[in-house]
């Protein structure tokens, strides 16, 4: 018999079990030490349904393997992670608040504007940083809640060209690294890429850059780190969840994208950068197509204002579902931090300290002073690597369990411990700068998150719909609106249609590719006479080639130039008139059709664009006759 403790930890052996003696041969002495650790700390039930010894046998053995992998990948084994469960559900039943006493303000960042000086100079300095960065894809998800049945990185980004997610990073982290290159002098340079995949997408992921090459990347620049899941809790005492149809099955659940920084830490990466010389990691997620807008002046920003962390915000509207960057402090134990807040906190917050009214907005521009945080966010690497090495790669987690009743005991489906990405500066020390970047959300952010259904509702809470179809004319209306600000005669916006019930603007389809221009001053010079440049609201503009100049255009179509490196092409005169690029809708629910349209609502008919490839170097004018 067990004895069992006020909090459900029971004192004893796998040996005081019931048929346990007979079934260790089974299962082999070498794995005793494990089943003990767990009995010993109250999970004895997992045992408790085993058949007789030559009675399911392989089964037993499967569930004795997954037990092992469940040991090896959380940080302290899984002692440590029913303990830690043990102490958060505890203050989950007591109602503890993890932000009581904290006193939040604006915490120390930098508001830029596209095209302003300061923005400028914060590129600019960003690209003098960029040969020491590195990058990491937090892509551990399927697309399912989309209506997409592949990895979200798989799905296109935009229709001009077709360019999946994962393409479309690739090619940023390319055309930096050819800079990095030319402002150092070294031609090997390498810009490293560590892609965090989970078993859902690691080999559809690692299928798709094989497939494609790594789309241009060098395979050694490359890194896949694989998430694993965690055990589910089944009630407040911690007890590991069973499977109801498999007793011998543990339930697990993610643990959530804050995995990154563990499996960056135990896969020895980070250490790895540093010795390289690595300054700079950015992270980012998987389906913004505008986050590498911001990477210059991220970067930049925090080497101005030498930030450890650097979060990417933009401007938020009080009440919107998104988390903001807060500084906190607590007057009585002196504990500062600056983290993000979820915005289901921040009210909250807010009322019962510093604002009465709670979050709102300020007079001067219509938006909260707390920014809204986009989970990009650039970390200086040794201090990274120092605190990684002092936790062991443990990250602050949280329990968010359903009750049943009042009594909080019971739950009504499993838990688990969760961490969050963003969460790291929880680990940081007292005198730590930790900062943001906001830049205008138009430029910088508008990630694929919802169904259609979902967005529509979304889009009449907040004005953002955050699906496929407004994702993508977000790309083109970041870039029609950089050629607006330079002094092209674009008409950016257009009208506003409906595709699956999703209302999206519509507007010139222009993709101005990462290896045309990296900053908004690149851009700048590759168009010498914007004034002498117009592109009507029905026409598609793609460019892609780093030597591609334009001194006068009037397009009025679709018009595709692509060149090789040295090969200089100038756009001189050249008249462009054709039916060019039209979305046609389509039945969402015609399964003829590829997922990657049918949640967007509609396909793309190319028609006659105008298309120049230029595929050796040299010299070239294109012109009208």
């Amino acid at each position: 018999m067990y004895g069992a403790s006020a909090r459900g930890q029971v004192v004893g052996t796998v040996a005081d079990v019931l048929s346990w003696k007979d079934n260790l041969e089974t299962i082999g002495s070498q794995r005793r030490a494990l089943i003990d650790s767990l009995i010993r700390n109250g999970q004895e039930h997992l045992f408790a349904n085993w058949a007789a010894p030559g009675v399911d046998d392989d089964k037993k053995l499967d569930m004795m393997t997954q037990l092992e992998k469940l040991e090896e990948s959380y940080p302290g084994g899984l002692v440590e992670y029913i303990q830690r469960s043990k102490q958060l559900l505890d203050t989950a039943q007591s109602g503890g608040n993890a932000l009581a006493g904290f006193t939040p303000s604006v915490p120390t960042g930098e508001r830029l504007t596209v095209g302003s000086k300061k923005f400028t100079q914060s590129e600019a300095l960003g690209m003098t940083e960029v040969a020491h960065a590195a990058f990491v894809l937090v892509a551990g998800g399927l697309g399912e809640r989309l209506g997409f049945s592949g990895i979200k990185v798989s799905l296109p980004s935009e229709l001009v060209t077709g360019k999946p997610f994962l393409q479309l990073y690739a090619d940023n982290i390319l055309a930096l690294q050819d800079r990095a290159r030319e402002a150092s002098g070294d031609n090997e340079l390498r810009l490293p890429l560590a892609i965090m995949t989970s078993g859902d997408t690691h080999q559809r992921t690692l299928d798709l850059l094989n497939s494609n090459h790594y789309f241009g990347l060098h395979p050694s620049q490359v890194s896949l780190i694989k998430q694993q899941k965690v055990p589910a809790l089944s009630d407040a005492d911690a007890h590991i969840a069973v499977d109801p149809e498999n007793p011998y099955k543990i339930q697990t659940k993610p643990h959530g994208h804050g995995d990154v920084h563990t499996l960056l830490h135990t896969s020895g990466i980070v250490d790895k950068w540093l010795k390289e010389g690595r300054r700079w990691i950015m992270f980012f997620q998987d389906t913004n197509g505008l986050i590498f807008q911001a990477v210059p002046a991220l970067i930049g920003v925090s080497r101005d204002l030498n930030l450890e962390v650097n979060t990417l915000t933009v401007p938020r509207r009080p009440g919107e579902p998104v988390g903001s960057i807060c500084h906190l402090r607590n007057a009585e134990t002196r504990h500062q931090l600056t983290l993000n807040v979820e915005y289901n906190q921040l009210e909250g917050l807010l009322k019962s300290t510093v604002s009465p009214e709670g979050d709102v907005a300020s007079p001067e521009t219509g938006f909260s002073p707390y920014p809204g945080n986009t989970n990009a966010l650039v970390f200086r690497v040794e201090p990274y690597a120092k605190i990684l090495q002092n936790t062991g790669g443990r990250m602050p987690e949280f329990v968010n369990p359903k009750f049943k009743d009042e009594s909080k005991t019971a739950f009504k489906k499993p838990t688990r411990l969760e961490c969050m990405m963003q969460d790291y500066p929880r680990l940081l020390e007292r005198d730590a700068r930790v900062g943001f970047t906001q830049l205008e959300r138009w430029v910088c952010f508008a990630a694929v998150k919802n169904n259609a259904a979902d967005a529509a509702k979304q889009f009449e809470k907040t004005g953002f719909a955050e699906s496929a179809s407004t994702a993508e004319s977000s790309i083109y209306a970041m870039h029609s609106k950089k050629l607006e600000l330079i002094g092209v005669d674009i008409q950016v916006g257009g009208s506003r249609l409906y595709y699956n019930g999703v209302p999206t603007n519509t507007g010139p389809k222009v993709v101005l590719s990462p290896s045309f221009a990296t900053t908004f001053e690149e851009t700048k010079r590759k168009f010498r006479n914007p004034e002498k440049v117009s592109i009507t609201s029905g026409s598609s503009l793609n460019l892609e080639g780093r030597d591609i100049e334009i001194k006068s255009l009037d397009l009025d179509g679709a018009l595709t130039i692509k060149a090789v490196p040295g090969a200089h092409v100038l756009v001189d005169g050249l008249k462009v008139k054709n039916n060019g690029d039209r979305l046609n809708e389509i039945d969402a629910n015609d399964e003829t059709l590829s997922e990657a349209l049918r949640i967007r609502g509609y396909d793309i008919a190319h028609g006659d664009r105008e298309v120049h490839v230029f595929d050796k170097p040299g010299r070239y004018v294109l012109k009208s006759d």
